[in-house]
C-alpha cells in the first residue's frame, strides 16, 4: 500500500533532498556543461564539456529514478537510481579534488560521503529483498 508523498518524506527526508540535489545538479550539468564545475574543467581538460552534459543527464536520471522508486513504492526502479547517483557523486567528487585539489576537498568529502550513503542504501535494499525471498522460499515449503 503506497502511503502519502507527506508520509514518505517524513521517513526518508534525506534521500529525498539527496535525489532533489542530484536532479538540480544534474540539471545544472546539462545545461551549462563544463561551466557547472571549475573542478570538473580543470581535471578534464579539453573534454569537460562533452562529460559535464553526459554526467548530467545520468545524474539527473538517478535522482528522478530514485525518487519514483521511492514514493511509488518500487525498489526495482530506487535500485538503478541509487546506482547512477553513487556513480555521479563518485565522478564529482574525483573531478573537483583532482581540478581544485585542496580547494576542492570540502566538496570531495560531501560527494564521497553521497556516494557512501547510496551504496549503503542499495545494501540494505538487497539484503532486505534477500531476507524477505527466504522467507517466502520457506512459507512455500
Amino acid at each position: 500500500m503506497r502511503q502519502p508523498w507527506r508520509t514518505q518524506l517524513a521517513w526518508n527526508p534525506f534521500g529525498t533532498m539527496a535525489s532533489l540535489a542530484a536532479i538540480v545538479l544534474g540539471s545544472l550539468g546539462v545545461i551549462m556543461g563544463d561551466r557547472v564545475s571549475q573542478g570538473m574543467t580543470n581535471s578534464l581538460a579539453g573534454h569537460a564539456n562533452v562529460v559535464a552534459h553526459l554526467w548530467g543527464i545520468m545524474f539527473t536520471a538517478g535522482g528522478v529514478l530514485k525518487l519514483y522508486g521511492l514514493y511509488a513504492g518500487r525498489t526495482t526502479v530506487e535500485i538503478p537510481g541509487l546506482w547512477m547517483l553513487g556513480g555521479g557523486y563518485a565522478f564529482y567528487a574525483l573531478t573537483v579534488v583532482t581540478g581544485l585539489r585542496m580547494h576542492g576537498l570540502a566538496a570531495g568529502i560531501i560527494a564521497t560521503a553521497m556516494t557512501l550513503g547510496c551504496l549503503l542504501k542499495i545494501r540494505i535494499i538487497m539484503t532486505r529483498a534477500r531476507t524477505a525471498a527466504d522467507l517466502a522460499d520457506q512459507d512455500d515449503r
